[in-house]
């Protein structure tokens, strides 16, 4: 989908003039017209920060193509998505600001906060795929979107060419053989291709994805393309492949075994997307990024986000700092670690730099481009502050400092004061032996929150008032519950029989 009001002047010579830092030219004499480079976004889900060869904090999992991509680039040590939950965190990702700004502080929910207010992603606000498909790229998709219901919000209305995948929180990972039954059961967890019902496939959903963008690849390679591949691994359902479970068997605990199976299945595919890339001769042409959505939910699906403090959900850093890794064979320097604080509205702005695509402020961009860290041009970025927010509490870190506030409503804000340079794990709070900082930070939230629209939605009926019909939530509620019973229990049949035909298929 086109919108005009913000197509990208894309010229010959600006693309030239973006990439000439990074790209050589074979010939002074006559010099070869510049590919722009394809971009690969990876992004998991509910991966902690531990649970990465290359974070180098857990003993039991396995990621050897996950470990390579970060070899061959940068790991970033103190990475950041914009919200502590699923769907505000995408909505930042994908718009290149921070989703406070049109209202999307929480997860699409049933109660709005005025009767009109549409549930879902801003349809006035551009995407990545928006911005990229202006400029004459070729954009897909694959995998986990988490908007509204309505079709109008999904991603082959939102700038990409193509999509493959769901638009629910959460889907079943054996949801292939049976989505015909998904679509009479929870519609927004079937599986579609651009928008139409898929039709029934016998693979285990992450190594379907693996192979649709692989397929993507292959279709698209003669073109710059943008591929955004949304895992739901290690999202739950913890639904593991029996062949999988099998590989960890020597992890004692069942549900962690389970969570290390899964994210080994999702490695094997983010390897598949590799290996193609390296086949076709376009890794020296892909500019890679990988993290995850946020942070892991440890009782969940028994992610680790060790060393860090808390989990999904919360604005410790366990709720919202990520294994982040980024890559771009012969542009930026392999075997880095850089511990600068980067946040994921940075990769919109790092993308179109690599594109050669000059920013225009009413964008409103919210990002850095870190090409200049990344290629060594400079040792950090310019100075600022990283901000996280929800309707029950809010966060702000500059370089070394961080300043957590928690919503405790008839207890009152709870102010906890972090340095984070010391103390990454956020065991001594210190707000009463530096009170100027806390108020430092407390002043530069409340100028940045000044721009900011009320939150959306919710799911507290007292501060969100209006029922939006999101997913049917109040009518589902209202069923007998021998017909929710009944309706779990024909779901759950239809779930074994898929396990049974995939899980066949891989011994």
């Amino acid at each position: 989908m086109s919108f005009p009001q913000w197509q990208l002047p894309v010229l010959s010579s600006a693309i030239a003039l973006g990439l000439t830092a990074c790209v050589p030219s074979t010939s002074l004499d006559q010099p070869e017209e510049v590919r722009r480079p394809n971009v690969v976004l990876l992004f998991s889900d509910d991966l902690g920060y531990a649970d990465t060869g290359f974070q180098n904090q857990s003993q039991d999992v396995e990621t050897p193509n996950l470990d390579r991509l970060a070899a061959s680039g940068v790991v970033f040590s103190a990475g950041y998505v914009t919200g502590t939950v699923c769907g505000p965190s995408r909505a930042g990702l994908m718009t290149g600001r921070y989703q406070q700004r049109f209202g999307y502080h929480e997860n699409t929910a049933p109660y709005s906060r005025d009767p009109n207010t549409p549930v879902g992603l801003e349809l006035s606000v551009p995407t990545f795929a928006n911005y990229l498909q202006d400029a004459g790229y070729r954009t897909g998709m694959v995998g986990k979107w988490h908007d509204s219901p309505d079709e109008g919000y999904w991603p082959h209305q939102r700038g990409f060419d193509e999509h493959f995948g769901f638009n629910n929180g959460a889907s079943s990972y054996y949801v292939g053989p049976m989505n015909d039954h998904k679509l009479e059961y929870k519609k927004e967890a079937a599986t579609y291709r651009n928008g139409v019902p898929a039709a029934p496939f016998d693979q285990y959903l992450t190594d379907k994805f693996g192979d649709e963008a692989v397929d993507y690849i292959a279709r698209n390679k003669e073109d710059a393309f943008f591929l955004y591949v949304a895992f739901n691994a290690i999202h739950a359902p913890m639904e593991p492949k029996q062949s999988d479970m099998a590989r960890f068997a020597h992890i004692e605990d069942e549900s962690r075994r389970k969570a290390v199976a899964m994210n080994y299945n999702m490695d094997e595919n983010i390897g598949k997307i590799l290996d193609k890339l390296d086949a076709e001769g376009l890794m020296e042409d892909t500019i890679i990024f990988f993290l995850s959505d946020n942070g892991g939910k440890l009782n969940d699906n028994h992610s680790l986000n060790t060393p860090l403090r808390g989990e999904k959900g919360s604005f410790w850093e366990g709720g919202i700092r990520i294994p982040f890794t980024v890559a771009w064979n012969g542009t930026i320097p392999a075997g880095q670690t850089i511990d600068e604080p980067v946040i994921s509205l940075d990769i919109l702005t790092t993308s179109l730099a690599a594109a050669g695509v000059a920013q225009r402020d009413d964008w409103q961009l919210e990002g850095q481009n870190l090409l200049p860290l990344l290629t060594g041009a400079r040792d950090r970025l310019d100075d600022r502050f990283l901000f996280w927010a929800n309707s029950r509490g809010w966060a702000v870190r500059d370089r070394n400092w961080k300043l957590h506030v928690v919503d405790q409503r008839q207890k009152g804000d709870q102010v906890l004061l972090f340095d984070l340079q010391q103390d990454m794990a956020e065991q001594h709070e210190l707000s009463g032996q530096y009170s100027e900082q806390v108020a430092r930070l407390q002043a530069a939230y409340r100028d940045w929150d000044t721009d900011n629209e009320r939150p959306r939605w919710g799911r507290n009926r007292k501060e969100f008032p209006y029922y939006n019909g999101h997913h049917s939530h109040e009518e589902r509620r209202a069923r007998a519950p021998e017909l929710i019973e009944q309706e779990k229990q024909t779901n759950e049949v239809q779930r074994e029989m898929a396990r049974k035909i995939i899980d066949s298929s891989n011994f």
